[in-house]
């Protein structure tokens, strides 16, 4: 029987034949990985001998292995060039794939088996090292915190819970999707005034042009458009989306809510926020809100004074009109010109899409000596990719970077990393990692925030290629939702090395302008998670029980903090928040402004060290981007910087101040 071409491992670098892989493909590999993890953890289950760290961590990664490898490819696919077919099994494979593990975690059998392990260990039986101790004790966890302890007629609902929730998971990605491209708008060129003509030139369409929507509240032309119309069409056409007709998401948003609500209860949490927050390494709401709820504040107020100077510069240009926020950012950008004698367009030589990219790689090897060389004849995940072989400085082959730039209408929006073969050293596997991102064919620059983006998501590239861990489930990024983000935003500091991508004149006039309209930037962002966490805190008979509520109950969630402001809207409104309804950052999105707390952290840090970068970089490498999630994310903090992290670098770098 021939091998299936996603499961084959024939490729360099073990890569999937995507190039031959066909939609039915991937089903079927992930029907043939679910069938083995069940069969391989049956006979872990019902082995009588004593139990040892191989016969149980070591045969838990063996039976996931053909899953995780197939779930890999199938979503690298999906999200970068999808299709009606990957969708329908996308739709088709959720559920299933929920009760699956179900199958698992409620197995009270297996659940004793890793109960056995650890009482052997610590009775001496059978040694067991820091990372072995700690994906046992995190499988432990899962287990409780998946029902494994409930009585049957529990199990059955959560069962249930668990299903319909990996339902509507899929079903809100696609009407989320669809809503963004259906909130598009046409335009005539007199209304792109402002738009440089490679801009003009990436909206052109057969007959005229039109205005596509990013995932963001804010939209980035709004910054350039001249025409006050059209960036009130194209803030209203943002923030509508998904509020009704054929791609209205808040049916799914509220039955969603509620069944995460009632699922928290039955496994024994206050909520569902509860629950996601023992999984990290916040532990607790409480210690989300005491860190989130004064941020967001302080931002608030700043943005507000920000506001005052932007309205007023407003009616000197347009006397008579109403300042709203769909003029914010072009007043902004206008106002930060005239500041600092700043405008993004002449740093378009810089600015060039490979000089970035260079200065991206350039930079991961001043600091941790690789390279990377680019590798013809490999197929990717998606059409066009590029790949390149990473070795270390003694050249090591540490895995393979591939780099996706292009939009397509098949792709999800955005930019964003994955796995598509995690790093092992239990099966000696080296990582493939992908970039993702979302340029058109006549891009040959990019905006400053583009190139941070760029620098943060080969950020999480690099915490995967760098890993050094024993299980897969554990190497690299797999680390909890509030740790993940803080090495990849710490990458984007090296954009701001002078000479990297810009000149030091140049550096210091965008530290001094990009600092201005930090109350903004960081408000709306704060806003979104605390709207995630008013979702997840609020009981189930509290929450909205029809989608007519969901606006009413997203006002209330943010005046109950005082940060309802009509010129500051969330970054994400609750029906195109797809962070928390269609990805997997349910009462966690909190988890980039913990993060940011790390990474200001860090980077004070570094700012401290006398030695050289390589240095410097090598200690952040081995204490803290090799483990990945192996051992206990904040015990790998506390080896790289001595002690926990601090919020004062954060407010500092922000500008921001705490009302006392």
């Amino acid at each position: 029987m021939p091998t299936n071409p996603v499961l084959t491992t024939d490729l360099p670098f073990t890569l999937p034949d995507f190039a031959a892989a066909a939609p039915g493909d991937y089903r079927a590999a992930i029907e043939a990985g679910m069938a083995e993890q069940v069969a391989g953890l049956a006979r872990l289950r019902d082995d009588d001998s004593p139990a040892t760290v191989a016969g149980v961590l070591g045969a838990w990664e063996d039976a996931e292995a053909t899953l995780r490898r197939a779930l890999n490819a199938f979503f690298s696919v999906h999200a970068s060039d999808g299709s009606p077919e990957l969708d329908a099994i996308d739709e088709e494979m959720s559920p299933r794939l929920a009760g699956h593990e179900d199958a698992i975690l409620l197995d009270r059998a297996l659940f004793q088996r890793l109960l056995d392990l650890r009482d052997r260990i610590d009775a001496g039986e059978t040694e067991a090292d820091e990372q072995d101790r700690y994906a046992l004790d995190e499988l432990i966890r899962s287990f409780r915190r998946a029902g494994v302890e409930l009585d049957d007629a529990s199990k059955d609902r959560l069962r249930e819970l668990n299903r319909r929730l990996a339902e509507l998971s899929t079903r809100f990605e696609q009407l989320n999707r669809d809503a963004r491209n259906a909130g598009g708008f046409d335009v005539t060129e007199a209304e792109l005034a402002g738009l440089t003509d490679q801009e003009r030139a990436s909206l052109a369409v057969e007959g005229g042009h039109r205005i596509d929507l990013v995932n963001t509240t804010q939209q980035p032309l709004a910054a350039k458009l001249a025409d006050a119309g059209v960036r009130r069409r194209l803030f209203e056409a943002s923030t509508t989306r998904a509020l009704g007709g054929p791609h209205d998401t808040r049916p799914v948003v509220v039955e969603t809510a509620r069944l995460r609500a009632e699922r928290a209860v039955l496994l024994g949490y206050e909520n569902h926020a509860a629950l996601v927050a023992d999984a990290g390494c916040a532990k607790t709401t409480d210690a989300i809100l005491e860190m989130l709820v004064p941020l967001a504040q302080a931002a608030l107020a700043k943005a507000r004074e920000e506001a005052a100077e932007l309205r007023a510069r407003y009616a000197d240009l347009e006397p008579g009109a109403e300042f709203t926020a769909a003029d914010w950012s072009y007043v902004e950008a206008i106002v930060r010109k005239e500041r600092f004698d700043f405008d993004e367009a002449e740093l378009g030589d810089y600015l060039q899409v490979d000089k970035v990219l260079d200065a991206v790689y350039a930079a991961a090897g001043e600091l941790y000596g690789i390279t990377f060389t680019a590798v013809d004849g490999v197929t990717g995940h998606a059409p066009d990719t590029q790949a390149y072989e990473v070795r270390d400085a003694d050249g090591t082959v540490l895995g393979l970077f591939v780099m996706d730039f292009w939009a397509r209408p098949t792709k999800q929006g955005g930019a964003w990393m994955n796995n598509i073969v995690d790093q092992s050293l239990h099966d000696g596997a080296l990582p493939v990692v992908t970039n993702n991102c979302n340029y058109t064919r006549s891009t040959t620059t990019i905006s400053w925030d583009g190139v941070l983006t760029m620098f943060h998501e080969f950020g999480h590239a690099l915490h995967g290629l760098l890993a050094h861990s024993r299980y897969a489930s554990m190497s690299g990024t797999n680390t909890p939702r509030d740790f993940v983000e803080f090495p990849s935003q710490v990458n984007e500091h090296w954009a701001w090395t002078p000479g990297r991508v810009l000149p030091a004149e140049w550096i210091e006039r965008l530290k001094a302008a990009n600092r201005f309209g930090q109350g903004y930037a960081t408000a709306e962002t704060e806003l979104a998670s605390l709207l995630d966490l008013a979702w997840h805190t609020t009981p189930l008979d509290e929450l909205p029980s029809s989608a007519d509520e969901v606006e009413d109950f997203e006002r209330a969630a943010l005046e109950r903090w005082g940060l309802v402001d009509e010129l500051v809207p969330p970054r994400y409104r609750s029906q195109y928040f797809a962070h928390i309804w269609g990805g997997g950052y349910a009462a966690s999105y909190y988890g980039y402004a913990w993060a940011k707390v790390m990474d200001a952290d860090a980077v004070a840090w570094f700012g401290e060290q006398t030695g050289t970068l390589r240095e410097a970089g090598d200690h952040f490498r081995r204490t803290l981007l090799a483990p990945g999630g192996s051992v206990d994310p904040m015990e790998t903090y506390r080896r790289f910087r001595g002690r926990d992290p601090r919020l004062e670098p954060l407010l500092e770098r922000l500008g921001l101040t705490l009302e006392s």
